[in-house]
């Protein structure tokens, strides 16, 4: 079947200290930027589009960047992404696909190995895949074959790709009010 709306959430709760580069805005600090930039590039990876519109709300914490969020994105053909990140809450770290003919369910799906297809009148079947060191090796691998190959860019992920992820957040952090000192 064709995806329709795609779920992602990456929490977790990180013990509050003003200084650390979770919520130090002259970090960078906030959930977005840490963990909620691979909700929205795997959105818009498993929607294969990039969004039309971005709405969002986050509660900003006494340093000023987001500690909890959630935001919806709208691509063509009607799909949407609800997607959502913390560094305040522990939540489950999941992603989840849902189609014209059945869904798909990936737990801790920034590091997934491990994916349930639930088809309409079917069993569900889970597939697994465990990674060779811890999921990271493959950026690796990605990045020396793009070097050895003389490339700039992993056709994988296209310097065009990661602008526009970039673009969401900014547009977020718009909506929130959210403006970093080195700005």
């Amino acid at each position: 079947g064709e995806p329709i709306l795609a779920s992602a959430n990456f929490a977790f709760r990180a013990g509050f200290d003003p200084a650390s580069r979770l919520f130090d805005p002259d970090l960078g600090g906030g959930g977005l930027l840490d963990v909620g930039v691979y909700t929205i590039a795997y959105a818009n990876m498993l929607l294969s589009a990039l969004p039309e519109q971005v709405t969002g709300l986050a509660t900003l914490g006494e340093t000023g960047v987001d500690e909890v969020a959630g935001y919806v994105l709208s691509y063509p053909g009607g799909r949407l992404a609800t997607l959502s990140c913390a560094v305040r809450v522990s939540s489950p770290q999941s992603a989840r696909i849902d189609g014209t003919a059945g869904r798909i369910e990936i737990p801790n799906f920034w590091n997934g190995s491990r994916a349930t297809l639930s088809a309409e009148g079917q069993e569900p079947v889970t597939v697994e895949l465990p990674h060779d060191l811890n999921g990271f090796e493959y950026e690796v691998r990605e990045v020396h074959r793009c070097l050895a190959a003389g490339l700039t860019e992993s056709p994988a992920m296209p310097l065009d790709e990661t602008l526009a992820t970039a673009g969401v957040m900014d547009a977020l952090r718009q909506q929130w009010g959210l403006r970093y000192p080195m700005e």
